[in-house]
């Protein structure tokens, strides 16, 4: 296809489009752009005149690329589909890796909202989400819990928990709260040894799955109109730690990362919290 076909053409694709008002700006510009290039340089929409473009662009960033990328091989589709090419010329195309989006942690107050909506005979829902959430423990660590692997010592109360690589550590549990529900659910509890978060079902228990666990907080959330995933309440404890001015090396142990470069990712702290470290260092100054 040359680039005159391609301007056409890719008015037509846009045309049937049924995406956002942004997505088709994005996707026009991307289009005339490859349009123009081909244009300029002689080649033609091919394999071979892909491999050049992109290799002339090789500054841009993996998040650009894919975005063009995309929109290159939905409008290729769109034209196999009409015969207007005899092949797809983005089939050899490798996708550039993405590094992993930065984690959003929620404010406090909007995960104590969906918290309220747990119904108080939920007191197991209740205690593993908080327990996640005031810890920042994972959620399968959570759930691979034992009793045993708990010691209420007064003033020294702590949970032992085995993460990533069959490591194990120990997690304080510094929340007053959270400990008062952990005291009051154990005593509920027909066992003294065991998974701590027992699936009720047929009268009979068994190992909680995430599934289920994950089904039951959306619906919470969604009662509470709060956008909010499981793995969410762990970003927002490391948010948490890091607007308190909790040091990078503490959080790696507390969140059980092998790496302090895994930490780093929750390092973005408030404009609020930043300034006022920065006033504090100006008086000290």
């Amino acid at each position: 296809m040359n680039p005159n076909v391609l301007q056409t053409q890719a008015e037509r694709f846009l045309a049937d489009l049924k995406r956002s008002p942004h997505t088709v700006r994005a996707y026009r510009a991307d289009l005339r752009h490859l349009a123009g290039w081909l244009e300029e340089t002689g080649h033609f929409l091919t394999a071979e005149g892909l491999d050049a473009y992109f290799a002339t662009h090789a500054q841009w960033a993996a998040s650009t690329r894919n975005r063009k990328q995309t929109a290159l091989e939905r409008f290729c589709r769109w034209a196999l589909q009409r015969e207007l090419l005899d092949r797809d010329p983005t089939l050899h195309l490798e996708r550039p890796s993405l590094p992993p989006p930065h984690p959003r942690g929620l404010r406090r107050e909007e995960i104590e909202r969906i918290f309220a909506e747990i119904p108080a005979e939920q007191a197991r829902d209740a205690l593993l989400f908080r327990l996640v959430f005031e810890t920042g423990i994972r959620i399968g660590e959570a759930l691979g819990a034992h009793v045993e692997d708990l010691d209420l010592t007064r003033g020294d109360e702590h949970l032992t928990v085995l993460g990533k690589g069959g490591r194990k550590r120990t997690v304080l549990l510094d929340d007053p709260r959270l400990v008062n529900l952990l005291r009051r659910y154990l005593r509920t509890l027909g066992y003294t040894r065991g998974p701590l978060f027992q699936a009720r079902k047929n009268g009979r228990g068994g190992p909680l799955r995430y599934q289920s666990v994950q089904e039951r907080w959306q619906g919470y959330a969604e009662r509470a109109g709060v956008t909010c995933t499981l793995h969410q309440l762990r970003y927002s404890h490391a948010t948490e730690l890091v607007n308190g001015g909790v040091s990078l090396a503490t959080i790696r142990k507390r969140l059980g990362h092998q790496h302090i470069q895994t930490s780093l990712r929750y390092a973005e702290v408030s404009d609020q919290t930043a300034d006022a470290e920065v006033r504090w260092w100006r008086r000290r100054k």
